[in-house]
Parts: C-alpha cells; structure tokens; sequence
C-alpha cells in the first residue's frame, strides 16, 4: 500500500487483511509498506473496535465467528433477504437462539419496516417450546460440516423398527432441516432429517470431499432432497384451464421445468426429477385441477389414492360392471 493512502484507508485495508488471517505486525507492515510502530499503533485502535485473537505468539486476526457484519443493503436488495428470513422463521418448529440471533443481526443490515418485523420474529423463535437435545444436535451437524469431520449419529429412519447407527461425512444442507451426508454403511450420499437424528457426536476424524464434488449437479434434478441413483425420470402433469394454469405459470417450481399451452387453456407442465414420488405432497395440492400424465407408476400412484379416498368417503369402486356393491358417480352424488 503506498504513503499517499490516509489513516482511514490504512485501517479499513488492515481491517480486511485480519479478517482472513493471522499477521505479525512485521508482516503487515511489510504488506502495506509501512512502518511496524505505524502497524502498533494502528493495530490498538482495531483491537477496541473488532475482537481480535491471538493465534499464536506474536500473530493476530480478527476472530470471525465474533465479528458482527457492516454489510449495507439497498432496500431492493434487502427485501429478498427479509423474504427468507421470514420463511425461516415460519418454519423453525422449536426455540433455536442461533436462528434468532442471526434474524436479528440480519435485522441490523435492513430498512424499516423490515427490520421490526423481524425482531418480531426473532422474539417468537425464543418464545417456542424449548429442546436443548434437538438443537445440540444441529450444532453439532454444523460443527462437523463447517470442520470437516466425521459425525457418529443414530439415526431412526421414519418406517424404521430400529435406529441404526452411521458415520456421515456432512456435505451440504436441503431443505425442511435435512442434512445431505456420505455415509459409510452404504457408501451413498443420502439424505437424513434432523429430527430422526437421536445422538450426534463429532469424532477425531475429518474427511475430504471429492474434487469432483459439485452440490449444484447433485441436486439438479432433486425436487426436494431426493438424490436418487439412477437417470431423471420425466414428469408430465396437465393442468387445467383458469386459475390453476395462471398459477403454475407464476412461479418456477423445478430447475427443468417448461410449460406448454394447450387450446382449451390449460397447459402441460414437465420437469426431469430424481424421485417423482417425492412430488405427490405438491400434487395432491392440486386436487382435481390437475392429471398426470406421466410415468405411468407416478399416475397409478394417484389413481390408488384417489380410489382409497373415494371409499374413506363410502363410495365403493371396482372396474367390474357386475360388481353390484359398487356406485357409479351419479348414484354417489345424486346427480
């Protein structure tokens, strides 16, 4: 850095160099061309405002897991932001203080009413029911991910009889509170729920994901966190026309997806999905509004419901014409 930079410029400079390592202050003096008194001097006046450590005799850095962000935000791009933070904090089930706690910091960065809103927010996560044991675990998931080390978790799957205990290698967060893992029973990345994780440690091992690994590609054609293993399966829905084609068109729920319009209004939606049974939640959301085409086990899967449902209702369904226990839709409905 050279002489003609002022005090303030100087600092800031320092600033972000502690931010990402340790210096001596004969290195930084060296980095910025000036004198190590000067660097002394200057460090003091950093070490009142930022919470420095030192690594190890003689080194300093800023100490990132303390440092509180001076991002400043345009109220444009703030309010994708705050539209996150709100989700997240609808769909933290219990009191998380970290969840809170980076709602409010996030808060700090905002415009109002936004940064209300969300102190408000933050202040009903610590109002939900206490689980010390649910969030030690996610602690202890991130420390293994953030670190690199291997986690010994037991694990109860939802159809399971029995937990079954894994070492996961940790490698990237889904959505709804998964963790995606390597893990060494099976040799495959899956993915695990924190909520059917029992115990967690972290152990004295650490791992290295593969140069090839690419979280992006993994999830391509996830619809949600199902990995799958084999090729993307095409799925084709029709919609029907009015409101529930104006619907679909408004929002892009698949990476793959394109969306045809048909002469009746309708339109035919399809995306490549990894596990198509993962859909069924999103389409039954639909109800009658929509029809799928294919694969044909995905459109059987529907068809049994809807056949299941109509019984629970007590109308009885068979394909036999002679089956006289069974009602057409006239006789069900009166028509």
């Amino acid at each position: 850095m050279s002489r003609a930079y002022t005090r303030a410029e100087r600092l800031n400079e320092m600033k972000r160099l502690y931010v990402q390592q340790a210096f001596s202050d004969i290195e930084m003096s060296k980095r910025l061309g000036v004198d190590r008194t000067t660097v002394f001097r200057d460090r003091l006046v950093l070490e009142a405002a930022y919470p420095f450590i030192e690594v190890e005799p003689g080194r300093w850095k800023i100490d990132r897991t303390r440092l509180l962000s001076e991002i400043r935000l345009s109220i444009d791009e703030a309010l994708p932001l705050y539209l996150a933070a709100r989700r997240l904090s609808r769909q933290t089930r219990f009191a998380q203080k970290h969840i809170a706690t980076a709602i409010e910091k996030l808060a700090t960065c905002l415009h109002q009413p936004m940064t209300a809103r969300l102190v408000r927010a933050a202040n009903d996560i610590l109002r939900q029911e206490q689980r010390p044991e649910r969030l030690s675990i996610i602690e202890i998931i991130t420390r293994a991910w953030v670190e690199q080390r291997k986690a010994r978790i037991t694990y109860r799957a939802l159809r399971a009889g029995r937990p079954l205990i894994h070492t996961i290698h940790p490698s990237l967060w889904g959505e709804s509170a998964y963790v995606i893992a390597y893990t060494e029973i099976t040799g495959d990345i899956v993915p695990f729920k924190i909520e059917r994780i029992e115990d967690a440690v972290i152990t004295g091992e650490t791992f290295t994901l593969p140069d090839a690994f690419d979280d992006q590609a993994l999830l391509r054609y996830a619809w949600g966190i199902w990995i799958g293993d084999g090729e993307p399966v095409t799925v084709r829905l029709r919609f029907a026309p009015g409101k529930a084609t104006r619907r679909v068109q408004e929002t892009r729920w698949h990476p793959s997806q394109q969306i045809t319009l048909l002469e009746d209004g309708g339109c035919e939606w399809r995306a490549d999905v990894a596990e198509p049974l993962e859909m069924l939640p999103w389409i039954r959301g639909w109800g009658a509004d929509v029809e799928v085409l294919e694969p044909k086990a995905l459109r059987e899967t529907l068809m049994g419901e809807a056949k299941a449902m109509a019984e629970l209702y007590g109308w009885r369904v068979s394909s036999s014409p002679t089956d006289k226990r069974s009602t057409t839709l006239d006789d069900f409905f009166g028509g």
